[in-house]
């Protein structure tokens, strides 16, 4: 269950896109700009659609706890060197 996945589901006028997100346990229906269920005219188109709109969550910056991962990964290195050579100017005085 924990993977992600792509799919379709027909209603009347056509076929809905959709994707599942590891962490989520139900399907994302693809929706326009006002919110909408986006209704393509084939299952092909919706499956498409839906294979686009996972590769675009997928490239999309990694977060943690709302902030982007690389901006706390530099920080964290940032101060750890600060640290680091905090202790070896202590170690050289001793």
């Amino acid at each position: 269950m924990n993977e992600f996945q792509i799919g379709t589901e027909a209603v009347a006028g056509g076929h809905l896109g959709w994707i599942r997100k590891v962490h989520r346990a139900t399907n994302e229906i693809l929706k326009d700009r006002s919110g909408e269920p986006i209704v393509f005219a084939t299952q092909d188109a919706a499956k498409a659609a839906a294979g686009e709109a996972m590769v675009a969550y997928l490239n999309t910056p990694m977060l943690r706890n709302g902030a982007r991962v690389e901006a706390i990964s530099k920080a964290e290195a940032f101060f750890k060197a600060k640290t680091a050579g905090a202790a070896a100017v202590a170690g050289n005085m001793a």
